[in-house]
């Protein structure tokens, strides 16, 4: 039995994908707005300040 490789299964599944989006009736999803950014920065700055408590020793 002769397995796909892993080139192959991407190409596919690429394809497939592009097929699915290249439909009219496809919806695509809405742009990312400023309560998003907001929420981005925000998890980026409480990691910096987990990581930075950690490297301190004041989380163990």
């Amino acid at each position: 039995m002769s397995e796909k490789s892993i080139e192959e299964l991407i190409k596919e599944e690429t394809e497939n994908r592009i097929k699915i989006m290249s439909d009219k009736d496809y919806v695509f999803p809405e742009r990312i707005n400023q309560k998003d950014y907001i929420a981005i920065i925000s998890l980026i700055v409480i990691c910096l300040v987990l990581i930075v408590l950690c490297m301190m020793g004041a989380i163990q």
